[in-house]
């Protein structure tokens, strides 16, 4: 789940990150992304925490990722929230 707000604000990119493994799409999808995440998390790639500053005091956990030779690494940062997975960032890292 991805939504904008105040209180969660996201970068979510994933139409302007490059898939090396897309057939069809040149680029991630918001499933493909999410594919992406979810194989990678089983993988046991490593995350990293990290204090959000909003909603402030709530713990982020960040992934980079190295998707391509050349390429800037994938930032993907997530948040757990009311049962669910919250997407924050999804882009190359900056």
């Amino acid at each position: 789940m991805t939504a904008f707000s105040r209180e969660r604000p996201t970068d979510w990119r994933p139409g302007q990150v490059r898939n090396p493994e897309g057939v069809l799409d040149t680029h991630f999808t918001d499933a493909a992304a999410w594919e992406l995440i979810a194989a990678r998390i089983e993988d046991g790639h490593p995350i990293e925490t990290m204090e959000l500053h909003t909603p402030r005091g709530a713990t982020g956990y960040v992934m980079k990722i190295d998707l391509e030779p050349g390429q800037p690494q994938l930032y993907v940062k997530l948040q757990l929230g009311s049962g669910k997975i919250i997407g924050r960032s999804f882009h190359y890292s900056e």
